[in-house]
């Protein structure tokens, strides 16, 4: 009787993971992170000239995500002062098919990047506090966080947003007037701390 081999067990699927993760544009690689994330969800940060430029970027994410064209979790319109505190902007809010609120979903966001002292909204600053040490990734106090949170500069504007991973060149592409954009992909884990801190602030639907 021959003899039997034993076979190897079949692959399962896995999500998309990144064996590292890095922030830059045309220009090349402004930082990096040794980190493995493995997850289906991206920040995108991009400055704008001024107020009026990043509304009309947020106009255009908002049409394009509302006729479906791209998965958008979350976007949120920043200011920064020429002392560099970052005021949040108020915005004609949009639930997206997730039942999420772009408002507190990217407002969770802005905890993984930019440090309390420097938010001036007190209730920015409680969402993004809920997800202290929820973030599965070491974005919190990278180097990448850092490279994000420069992309706001004093006297600049800025859209904050969580994307689908597949959907980052889509957007870069619906905001042609950003002078400055940067992604990175974070895992499951933070993406949903994110979330969870968005339904604490009564951003998920209720019925």
């Amino acid at each position: 009787m021959a003899d039997e081999t034993q076979k190897a067990p079949e692959a399962t699927a896995q999500p998309v993971e990144f064996v590292a993760a890095a922030v830059g544009d045309e220009t090349g690689i402004q930082a990096a992170a040794a980190m493995t994330v493995q997850g289906h969800s991206a920040i995108v940060v991009a400055q704008f000239a001024d107020m009026d430029t990043a509304k009309i970027a947020y106009g255009a994410l908002l049409d394009a995500e509302a006729k479906r064209a791209i998965d958008i979790d979350g976007v949120l319109v920043v200011d920064a002062d020429y002392q560099g505190k970052v005021h949040v902007q108020k915005m004609t809010d949009h639930t997206t098919r997730n039942g999420f609120l772009w408002g507190a979903v990217a407002g969770a966001v802005i905890g993984l990047i930019f440090p309390p002292s420097i938010l001036a909204s007190a209730a920015t600053v409680g969402a993004a506090g809920a997800i202290a040490g929820k973030a599965g990734n070491l974005l919190k106090r990278g180097a990448v966080a850092d490279e994000l949170a420069d992309v706001i500069k004093p006297g600049t504007s800025g859209i904050v947003a969580l994307v689908e991973i597949t959907a980052v060149q889509a957007v870069k592409d619906t905001i042609p007037q950003a002078t400055d954009v940067k992604s990175v992909p974070v895992d499951d884990a933070t993406a949903d701390a994110v979330k969870e801190a968005a339904k604490a602030a009564g951003a998920a639907p209720t019925e």
